[in-house]
């Protein structure tokens, strides 16, 4: 019987590790795991499949929750306002690219901009370009940034391929036809093949994604959450809790030990250098087609909510000051707002502070056509 056990045992060993090389696999239940909540249609598909790998709490009830899994600020995410395209009205011959993060991401916009067909987004936070753009239309650009990512921004050191002096100088730029897809080639030997999946840095994390990342943990989770927090003040590493305890902020906005912190001192040198490569970012993109670039930079929800907790670098308005690009600004209106505007449990805005910067967006477009 102990035999047939260890048999039994080595068999799921070597099954839940072999899953959990399988990024394809992983990158499967990854989607499913924090966005089936979104789809009440898949609840009943793949039952035995869902109860082992899929229903997670960890972004169900905000990304901030998902981190701490502090039982007060379990809280569910409302949906965010969808903005289809327009069936009706004479086209304007305009097209809104925004290149942007998170808080855009995932988002439908093609409709939300009165004075455009149509919407792109590119997401920064993985590889995209060059960007190829229409002659045939009138193209603008929308820089947006979370205030904490202004820190270190440089185009040059993005994963964002670029045009070259000389593609541009022949127009290679609005070519529509698709750029070749960048291949990446295999390990030259076997050994490094099987290194490359044996050592995988993902590994552990996969692991951990498989063995522990589900609905039925979550209690133990909160349990354990709740007693550090409660006998050492302590939270996870990665999350902080506002002084009036009403709300969880990313702890690196916090932490005057990160860069991206909203309380670490901002000299006027590295405020210019955040200027100067924004501006640097704007000319190329000017310089492949678009008409008109715009800086967009979404307050850290600490610099809302929790300015006064220690001195507060200001630097999404002095960057704002200082760059030279016509600037859609949020932060005194959300300042001002005596409504909610972020998600209390997750580190951005709710449907309500989204529409503030839909409504803004508008006017400052409407303002800068050409």
């Amino acid at each position: 019987m102990r035999k047939i056990s260890g048999i039994f045992i080595l068999i799921v060993s070597l099954i839940t590790l072999g899953l959990a090389m399988n990024q394809s696999f992983i990158n499967k239940i990854k989607s499913e795991k924090y966005f089936d909540h979104l789809y009440p249609k898949m609840a009943t598909e793949n039952a035995l499949y869902k109860a082992l790998f899929v229903h997670s709490d960890r972004w169900r009830y905000g990304d901030l929750y998902g981190l701490s899994y502090l039982h007060q600020y379990k809280f569910e995410l409302e949906p965010f306002t969808q903005y289809p395209a327009k069936t009706n009205g004479k086209s304007t011959n305009r097209v809104l690219y925004i290149i942007g993060d998170s808080f855009l991401a995932d988002k439908t916009l093609t409709g939300a901009f009165d004075a455009f067909d149509n919407v792109i987004f590119l997401d920064r936070r993985f590889p995209f370009g060059p960007v190829r753009l229409d002659s045939t239309k009138q193209n603008y650009l929308i820089m947006e940034f979370t205030e904490r990512n202004l820190n270190g921004y440089d185009i040059n050191k993005t994963d964002e391929i670029k045009w070259s002096a000389e593609q541009i100088k022949t127009g290679a730029n609005f070519n529509k036809q698709s750029p070749a897809a960048g291949t990446q080639s295999l390990p030259s030997s076997l050994t490094d093949r099987i290194n490359k999946i044996l050592f995988n840095r993902d590994l552990s994390r996969n692991l951990e994604l498989i063995l522990f990342d589900n609905k039925t943990a979550t209690p133990f989770k909160e349990a354990k959450a709740a007693l550090n927090y409660k006998l050492f003040g302590r939270v996870a590493n990665e999350a902080a809790v506002s002084t009036d305890k009403e709300r969880l902020f990313l702890n690196i906005t916090v932490d005057t030990g990160s860069s991206q912190s909203a309380f670490r001192p901002k000299t006027k040198q590295s405020v210019d250098s955040i200027a100067s490569n924004l501006n640097l970012a704007a000319g190329y993109y000017r310089s492949i087609g678009f008409k008109k670039v715009l800086l967009s930079v979404i307050p850290n929800s600490v610099s809302v909510y929790d300015q006064n907790r220690m001195p507060y670098n200001h630097l999404l308005e002095r960057v704002e000051q200082a760059v030279g690009l016509p600037v859609i600004t949020v932060y005194t209106i959300y300042k001002t707002d005596k409504r909610n505007l972020y998600y209390k449990s997750d580190a951005h805005w709710n449907p309500a502070g989204m529409q503030i910067w839909v409504n803004e967006t508008n006017k400052v477009l409407n303002s800068n056509l050409n």
